[in-house]
């Protein structure tokens, strides 16, 4: 029987370990959180901590297990296991992460960044099972995308392909966080839709969403509240119908089986997957939609974790081969 593999998750506000069977069942599972201005050498060891106590809870030593998986959440150099950089945690720029751990576990290691882990994960575990190309799309704070294609990751000339929350959609649109204007982050992402309700708050707009203090007002209260609120269904179906529009920019250069999208605000169900699949459908070459799949992860919540383990899972084979 194959064995399970070990799977961390470094996200920037939470760290998770797993251990997981090849066929994708969490034996063992825990979380800590991800303290901001920590080192990296700390965050690293409460990570490598983390899997040691999550190995002892699935009662397994490094060496009952084949391999470990990172998810980092930021660009990687996954041929070299170097971070490129990090925007959420200082000073990770360089850091030889899959090494450090591979040498602390003695277990072969693998590192990749959040995006290409999960669509790894969808294709071994998740939405894209038996396809062999699909793109993943997270949509949280940002927005970011994996690409598999003829069942691999691709990354791109230096580790970076799938910025699509940097795909520019409308001149001179709203200010993306990188600084250029009306990309897909600006006008989709979660940063994007708080700040759309508190600029119509500001403007003196009627909404129940004054009922949230305005420095707490988050895109999950924006999405709570579409559902019987007019403003906010209007912010989250504009937010929507560009994600749908940056999608099937996407298709109709990549030509994918599956698309697959998580990230917290995926959750928020069919007030956001409805506008999705109207900016979809009117953007999209027909012949490259028809027979698409356009669905939500079926790896939530644990996209980091389960795109981990599929790293690893890949890697044990590699070495068996």
């Amino acid at each position: 029987m194959a064995r399970p593999v070990l799977a961390l998750d470094i996200g920037g506000t939470k760290l998770a370990a797993g251990v997981v069977t090849p066929a994708g069942d969490i034996v063992a599972e825990l979380a800590g959180a991800t303290e901001a201005a920590a080192a990296p050498s700390e965050v690293t060891e409460a990570l490598l901590d983390l899997g040691r106590r999550t190995m002892a809870a699935a009662g397994m030593q490094p060496g009952d297990l084949a391999a470990v998986g990172i998810s980092f959440g930021g660009p990687v150099d996954h041929a070299n296991g170097t971070v490129i950089t990090c925007h959420h945690l200082a000073g990770w720029e360089g850091l030889p992460l899959r090494d450090m751990i591979s040498e602390q576990t003695g277990l072969p290691a693998v590192m990749d960044n959040d995006g290409n882990a999960a669509a790894l994960g969808e294709v071994v575990f998740g939405a894209g099972r038996g396809s062999r190309h699909l793109l993943y799309i997270t949509v949280s704070t940002g927005i970011g995308a994996g690409i598999v294609i003829d069942g691999k990751v691709h990354r791109g000339a230096n580790s970076m392909a799938g910025e699509l929350g940097h795909t520019h959609l409308v001149p001179y649109g709203p200010k993306c966080t990188c600084g250029r204007l009306g990309y897909l982050e600006s006008l989709a992402a979660g940063w994007a839709i708080a700040k759309a309700a508190r600029d119509a708050l500001d403007g003196g707009a009627r909404s129940a969403l004054r009922s949230v203090r305005r420095d707490e007002l988050s895109a999950k209260h924006v999405m709570e509240m579409a559902h019987s609120d007019p403003l906010a269904a209007r912010i989250v179906s504009r937010a929507g119908e560009y994600l749908g529009l940056g999608i099937a920019r996407a298709v109709n250069l990549l030509n994918p089986e599956v698309v697959a999208i998580g990230g917290g605000i995926s959750q928020a169900g069919e007030v956001l997957m409805a506008p999705v699949r109207r900016g979809f459908s009117r953007h999209v070459m027909p012949e490259l939609g028809r027979d698409l799949r356009l669905v939500t992860s079926e790896l939530a919540p644990r996209w980091g974790l389960l795109g981990a383990a599929a790293l690893a899972v890949r890697e044990a084979s590699k070495a068996q081969a």
